[in-house]
């Protein structure tokens, strides 16, 4: 007897074959399992304090790579065309704004962008980046052991002996709890906290590095160079080849993080760059520290560059700038615009480079640059809506949640009755969820075949935006989940917007004629029950609207939030059945 319904089984007294129907039925559609559920009370509420903070050291990379012609068939039907050869790699350590210059200079931290490029007698770039990685994370890690002592003014300690609450999570202060909370790199007063809290507020414990398409690209170079030593290795999979995040160890409490910011911001990088276009470029802080101003404007886009041609180490001492058709692409079937072509020609001649690896050099430069543009205005914007720094997450999904938790301050409890998630489940719809036409044809003035004798027709196309904004923004449940009795007591009460909502498990007796037609979309549009239909549970819960101030906050902001609205609903439905792990 399966574990999961016996509770269902024994409710109803059911043996043999009834028990055994019953079984498939419910269990039949879902995967042979056994899941543990959270313990009794257990909620989903905010508690990542350390989040707030913002990172003081971050790494933004990239790799390039020599496209090396082949014909190397693979499973019968499948053909590469191209082998991938790292050729070189760019780095950028990101110090924020507060860690002093002197704290830079003295653990040797690189203060501009390092750009390694290996030559064909070599062939170890992979192997050299990750050197270097390491050689910088554990200059971070030391430069994060700064300990300056507290430094207070008189008008800090006057605030801090005035504070009643905690400054983060609100708690009231009482007795010793209250805690003065400071920079350790600076020794600056930050704020007034609760013991928890300040504990919760202790340096990062790992430096991430943010590739732009890490999961599908460089990864793929990193990975195999990873296990130099018995440090351990952690990797958070998305498939057997593609993962969301991976980690190194350089010591036992440090590690370097591996992020993609292609799961914050899923577009192109030049189309982000373009999104950061003012007249004044304000927005390229990192590019303006690197680059005069008169040559500001020429870097703040995406470059081009000939990525097929490059298919050799030779190609890399060309001292010509490539044809316009040689920069043609394979994958996408397409060559470049002729704007995009006067464009590489003014960069390789303003920049006087000599040859193609320079120009690749620079190409590389401004790459990684633009990415730590477009990743610090992100954190900004969380920083400033939120109070979030993303580089503590892995994904956009991640840090949504945590933003919904915080902003509402809303206790989700956690479903802790298998049977009660499984009936949630099998309510879940998706899919076609819209009664179309194939066809329909107008009949009217405007139209080239009218026909007088015929009743005049229209067409018109309707769309619906932000549905899932939309429904997040109605009554939600957020607790106590009950069974309550199976039948209609106090339906017609109900409404959208009562304190207490429902789901219905029932049998409904529909007229057999419609049953083609209303298959996919059935109309049950009242509160009730026809004759000779059956009522089998009743799951209660109480409801309100919770989310909406959240959705309304990103429906203001929805150029830069779409995303955020739709991974909450993603983060909501998520299927544990889905979840992959690895050894």
């Amino acid at each position: 007897m399966c574990i999961v319904y016996k509770s269902v089984i024994r409710k109803y007294k059911l043996s043999g074959q009834s028990a055994l129907k019953e079984h498939i039925k419910i269990c039949g559609g879902h995967k042979p399992i056994l899941p543990e559920m959270p313990k009794e009370g257990e909620c989903a509420e905010f508690k990542a304090w350390r989040n707030t903070q913002r990172h003081p050291l971050v790494i933004y990379a990239d790799f390039e790579a020599i496209l090396v012609k082949t014909e190397e068939k693979r499973d019968g039907s499948t053909t590469v065309i191209q082998n991938h050869e790292a050729m070189s790699y760019g780095v950028l350590v990101k110090a924020s704004e507060d860690v002093p210059a002197e704290l830079l200079f003295q653990h040797e931290i690189p203060a501009g962008p390092v750009i390694y490029r290996d030559s064909e007698n070599r062939k170890d770039v992979a192997k050299h980046f990750v050197e270097t990685i390491v050689e910088v994370a554990r200059k971070i890690e030391g430069l994060m052991k700064t300990n300056i002592p507290l430094i207070m003014t008189e008008g800090e300690e006057k605030t801090h002996q005035e504070c009643s609450l905690c400054n983060l999570c609100n708690c009231i202060l009482a007795g010793g709890d209250k805690v003065r909370d400071h920079d350790h790199l600076t020794g600056k007063f930050r704020q007034t906290l609760c013991s928890r809290c300040n504990f919760e507020l202790q340096q990062p414990k790992f430096v991430p590095v943010f590739f732009h398409n890490l999961s599908n690209y460089d990864s793929h170079f990193i990975i195999s160079e990873l296990g130099y030593d018995t440090q351990a290795i952690n990797i958070i999979p998305n498939s057997e080849e593609k993962f969301i995040s991976f980690s190194k160890y350089i010591s036992s409490t440090f590690s370097v993080r591996f992020i993609d910011t292609f799961s914050f911001m899923a577009s192109r990088l030049s189309s982000l760059a373009e999104n950061l276009v003012t007249p004044e470029h304000e927005n390229f802080r990192e590019t303006a520290k690197h680059f005069v101003a008169g040559n500001v404007p020429l870097v703040t886009r995406k470059g081009v560059y000939p990525y097929e041609y490059t298919d050799s180490w030779g190609r890399l001492e060309e001292r010509r700038i490539p044809r316009k058709r040689e920069f043609y692409s394979t994958l996408t079937e397409t060559g470049i615009k002729e704007s995009d072509f006067e464009h590489a020609k003014e960069v390789w001649d303003h920049f006087g480079c000599r040859t193609l690896g320079e120009y690749s050099d620079l190409y590389l430069k401004i790459d990684v640059l633009l990415l730590a543009d477009v990743f610090e205005n992100c954190r900004d914007v969380c920083m400033k809506t939120y109070n979030l720094d993303a580089t503590h997450y892995f994904t956009a999904p991640g840090l949504s949640f945590d933003a919904m938790l915080k902003f509402t301050g809303q206790k989700l409890q956690l479903l802790t009755d298998y049977d009660m998630l499984l009936m949630f489940e099998n309510g879940i719809r998706g899919g076609l969820v819209q009664a179309s036409m194939r066809y329909a044809k107008a009949n009217n003035i405007k139209t080239p075949d009218y026909d007088k004798t015929k009743d005049k027709s229209w067409l018109i196309y309707q769309d619906c935006n932000n549905l899932y904004g939309w429904a997040m923004s109605e009554y939600m449940p957020y607790g106590d989940f009950n069974w309550a009795e199976s039948n209609l007591n106090g339906l017609s009460e109900m409404s959208p917007t009562s304190d207490k909502g429902r789901v219905y498990e029932v049998d409904v007796s529909y007229p057999q004629h419609l049953h083609d037609h209303h298959n996919d979309l059935p109309f049950l549009a009242q509160n009730g029950i026809p004759p000779g239909s059956k009522v089998h549970r009743v799951l209660e819960f109480s409801q309100s609207a919770w989310l909406a101030d959240y959705i309304n906050l990103n429906t203001e902001m929805r150029k830069k939030f779409f995303l955020f609205s739709r991974e909450d609903y993603a983060i909501e439905e998520e299927g544990y059945e889905d979840r992959v792990g690895f050894m």
